[in-house]
């Protein structure tokens, strides 16, 4: 077979397992009522600390698919990546005598 096709197969392979990753939502952000970001291991908030080198790469190899961010729990001490949906920001609706002329929607 040919080194680009093996290539191409190996690429498409892989942006599908990305893919999948995010849809099964493997390694997102967790919520509960309490907190906006948990621990996996104890349930406490999570604290942002700073990103690695390789965290960069890793990245820039899931070609910025997952917006990572490094966390560190204070209570147990876990400490790891986590991403989150990209902001879309909040919604723009400006009426002029109940017409919409402008909306971001």
């Amino acid at each position: 077979m040919d080194v680009f096709a093996l290539i191409f197969i190996g690429l498409i392979i892989y942006i599908l397992i990305l893919v999948l990753i995010r849809q099964l939502e493997y390694g997102k952000r967790i919520r509960s009522s309490n907190y906006n970001n948990c621990c996996p291991s104890c349930g406490d908030p999570l604290n942002r600390i700073r990103r690695y080198n390789r965290d960069h790469i890793a990245e820039y190899i899931s070609f910025k698919i997952f917006n990572l961010k490094r966390y560190k729990c204070s209570k147990c001490g876990w400490q790891g990546l986590r991403w989150e949906d990209k902001f879309k920001g909040r919604v723009i609706d400006l009426r002029i005598n109940n017409k919409v002329i402008v909306s971001n929607e």
